[in-house]
């Protein structure tokens, strides 16, 4: 295949708003709804804390708000800062199109898109563009690559050319400007981790605070944009099959046709799954199994004498770290997030930020001892062979044992949420920081869409 850059990056610049249909423009709302609450809830979060303590204090040219904080900087470093605070809460979005996560587009592209839209005072139909074309971006070229190596966790190095073509379609660049934006987004991407750096198992930990890096992503293309501006010039080759950027973004393979199959036909947007959990979604079958058996079968907390839950062998080797020794740790223990789901019913930031006083509770223990986490190798296989992620969970009572697999969680394109779901998502995240007022409002705001509105006086009200 020839000119792979230049026909995809004339796909980005030939596609606009009226190219969206009904249902598309919906799920735009969905997913800054759920990108924005995970933003303002992660200015909370230890990771978010993190990332104003280190660039808070930069100072620089007021062009961008640090949504949930309030202070504005340089819009590169409001993108990085934001950006981090939306993998804070770890309830960001996920893309699986009938397989196991491959992208989280959400914490990649929306940050840099507001961070940049405030700076210019873009429209929201602006905004609604760029973050769209930046889910296509991050969803097919994620594709493209599967299957990645195994020993390498490998979302963040692609992050930066999502959120590079978001913010080049923001500007309006034309097809030299977006293709040479586009190549030096890739220079400045980060790379992606191993699996051991990353510290999933018990000899590993603690688990890296980094997670995807979607800060550094938006940070990088944010940059590749101001300097797509200037005379600087970077490879204009970038997608091309002997480049070879996707081994950098931890892959072997590369198929760019999955760059153009079916374009404009469904959107990578209307794909997504959303979480209603602070846990890595491969926790999540297993969690989904257990609250299916209480509600079907009216089963209380004194009803229950053993948890069983099974995953996949390499699954339940990665997440089955108990006690948690960090909010971060939190959200790749099944058993903690299991055990809090059966005692709060009411999955939010809580179950991080308070995580050790938890743990410390005779009511926590009294079901954290009754769950066992373990190891199924029909589940692996399935994993391995089809790519179906399943979780199964077993709850035995004083006279049944009560038994359930799960492959669709609530809120994947199987079993969706509905928009007032992430409405109820976005307040749950928000209020606590920013209020109900403006939580309601924020929400009526995207709710109605208002195209020509400027982004500027969204923002302001977070």
């Amino acid at each position: 295949m020839k000119d792979i850059t230049k026909r995809y990056i004339n796909q980005i610049i030939n596609t606009n708003f009226h190219d969206f249909s009904a249902k598309t423009i919906e799920h735009t709302k969905k997913a800054i709804l759920d990108t924005v609450g995970c933003i303002i809830a992660g200015v909370e979060s230890p990771i978010g804390r993190s990332a104003i303590t280190v660039l808070g204090g930069f100072g620089g040219v007021e062009e961008s708000t640090v949504i949930g904080d309030g202070r504005k900087l340089p819009a590169q470093i409001t993108a990085y800062i934001t950006g981090q605070c939306a993998v804070g809460p770890d309830m960001s979005d996920n893309y699986k199109p009938g397989s196991i996560i491959i992208s989280h587009p959400g914490e990649a592209v929306v940050p840099a898109v507001l961070a940049l839209a405030e700076k210019i005072g873009a429209s929201l139909q602006d905004v609604f563009v760029a973050i769209v074309l930046g889910y296509e971006t991050a969803g097919r070229y994620a594709l493209a690559i599967e299957p990645r190596r195994p020993e390498v966790y490998s979302f963040s190095t692609h992050y930066s050319l999502a959120a590079g073509v978001a913010c080049a379609k923001l500007l309006d660049f034309d097809e030299n400007q977006a293709i040479n934006s586009l190549g030096i987004a890739g220079t400045l991407a980060p790379l992606p981790a191993t699996m051991a750096m990353w510290g999933f198992r018990e000899s590993q930990r603690p688990a890296s605070w980094h997670r995807d890096m979607p800060g550094h992503a938006c940070f990088s293309a944010l940059l590749s944009c101001l300097f797509a501006q200037t005379d600087f010039k970077a490879t204009h080759l970038l997608l091309e099959d002997d480049t070879g950027y996707f081994k950098i973004a931890g892959s072997d393979n590369y198929n760019p046709e999955k760059l153009f199959d079916n374009w404009g036909n469904q959107f990578v947007i209307d794909s997504i799954t959303y979480k209603s959990i602070p846990s890595c979604y491969f926790n999540q079958p297993c969690i989904e199994a257990v609250r299916l058996l209480m509600e079907e079968n009216d089963l209380q907390i004194d009803d229950i004498q053993k948890i069983d839950l099974y995953a996949p062998t390499q699954l339940a080797n990665n997440f089955s770290y108990y006690p948690p020794d960090t909010s971060v740790d939190t959200a790749s223990s099944v058993k903690y997030l299991t055990a809090m789901y059966i005692l709060t019913k009411e999955p939010g930031p809580h179950w991080y930020l308070d995580f050790d006083r938890y743990l410390k509770m005779e009511a926590y223990q009294n079901i954290a001892r009754k769950i066992e986490v373990h190891p199924d190798g029909e589940l692996q296989t399935l994993l391995e062979n089809e790519e179906r992620l399943f979780g199964k969970a077993e709850i035995l009572t004083g006279t049944k044992l009560y038994e359930k697999i799960v492959n669709s969680v609530r809120g994947c394109p199987e079993n969706p949420f509905e928009m007032i779901d992430l409405e109820n998502k976005f307040k749950m995240l928000s209020e606590p920081i920013i209020g109900k007022e403006k939580a309601e409002k924020f929400t009526q705001t995207i709710r109605e869409c208002d195209p020509s509105l400027n982004i500027r006086d969204i923002i302001s009200e977070l």
